[in-house]
C-alpha cells in the first residue's frame, strides 16, 4: 500500500513540476524591452543604408533590398520601395552616404506599434578621417510587431539638409 501511495504522489509530483516547467507563458514583454527592440531594429537598419544604391537596375536594387534590409523590414514595403526606389531610403549617390539613422523620439502608438523620428546621418571620406555630418535628412518610421519581432512597416523621408 504504501509503495502504490508513494508511486501516486511521484506522480502528481512529475506532472505538476512539468505544467509548471512547460505551461506556463513567457511573461509579456515591457514597454522598455520594446523600445530597446525598436532602437536596435532602427539603428540596425540605418548601418546598412549605405549597402543599398538606389540608382542600381530595378532587379539588383530589390535584390540589395531584400539582402541588407530583410531583417529590419517588412516584405510588403521591400516589394513597394523596389517599384518605387525613389521612395526608399538608401545611397543615392558615391559621395555622400548614409552612414546612419540618429532617433530624436519614439512614441508607442499601439501595442504593437511605435512611431520613430530621427535623422539619416550622411558622411563623406572627409567626416570619415574628420569627424561630423555632411548632410542629414528627416525620416520617420513605423514598426510593427510580427511573429515576436519589430519590423519597420512604413517610411516617410523628409527633405535634405546640407551641413556647413
Amino acid at each position: 500500500m504504501k509503495k502504490v501511495l508513494l508511486l501516486a504522489f511521484v506522480l502528481v509530483l512529475i506532472v505538476a513540476l512539468s505544467g509548471c516547467a512547460y505551461g506556463t507563458a513567457a511573461p509579456p514583454q515591457t514597454d522598455e524591452a520594446d523600445e530597446k527592440s525598436v532602437i536596435s531594429t532602427v539603428e540596425g537598419f540605418g548601418k546598412k543604408l549605405q549597402e543599398v544604391s538606389l540608382l542600381a537596375p530595378k532587379d539588383m536594387v530589390e535584390k540589395s533590398m531584400k539582402e541588407s534590409y530583410g531583417d529590419f523590414v517588412s516584405q510588403e514595403l521591400i516589394e513597394k520601395w523596389a517599384e518605387e526606389p525613389e521612395s526608399a531610403p538608401g545611397r543615392l549617390t558615391s559621395s555622400p552616404w548614409p552612414d546612419r539613422i540618429e532617433i530624436r523620439t519614439i512614441k508607442k502608438l499601439t501595442g504593437n506599434a511605435y512611431v520613430v523620428n530621427g535623422e539619416v546621418i550622411e558622411i563623406t571620406s572627409k567626416e570619415v578621417t574628420g569627424g561630423g555630418i555632411a548632410e542629414k535628412q528627416q525620416i520617420t518610421l513605423t514598426l510593427k510587431k510580427a511573429d515576436d519581432r519589430w519590423l519597420i512597416d512604413d517610411v516617410t523621408l523628409g527633405d535634405y539638409k546640407k551641413i556647413d
